[in-house]
């Protein structure tokens, strides 16, 4: 037997975490429908519960090629902001979304790839002045 707040849960039972829910569960993520990548900032996750958003699940199973996803994720993203400019096709409010073992989007979202005329050195100052650093 194992009780979760005031729920019984006898022994046996399969317990099934609703990611969906969670990831917009509005006690960790004030407007859970808006894209702000910044939710994910340093100081702003160090306060927030460890199992708050669990893209690769967590525990001692969780998935074993989360650490080359997230890699290869900011090595391919961050090589893309670099180049280019993204500019979106399709509006966003028109998106859905399906629930399987994964969470799919049902149709793609299209943008086109503008192609930036940033230099380092520009994408450099760029970033300095995102963090803050004076250059």
């Amino acid at each position: 037997m194992l009780f979760l707040e005031s729920y019984l849960v006898p022994a046996g039972a399969n317990v099934i975490i609703d990611i969906v829910h969670l990831h917009q569960n509005l006690d960790f993520w004030p407007n859970p429908e808006v894209f702000d990548p910044d939710r994910f900032l340093p100081e702003l996750v160090q306060n927030r519960h460890p199992f708050a958003y669990l893209p690769f699940s967590a525990g001692s199973r969780n998935c074993i090629g989360q650490r080359f996803a997230m890699m290869e994720m900011k090595t391919v993203i961050g090589t893309l902001m670099h180049n280019f400019n993204l500019e979106p096709i399709d509006h966003l409010k028109d998106v859905r979304c399906s629930t399987d073992i994964i969470i799919r989007i049902g149709q793609p979202i299209r943008v086109k790839f503008v192609p930036s005329n940033r230099n380092c050195a520009t994408a450099t100052r760029e970033y300095a002045n995102y963090v803050g650093v004076k250059t």
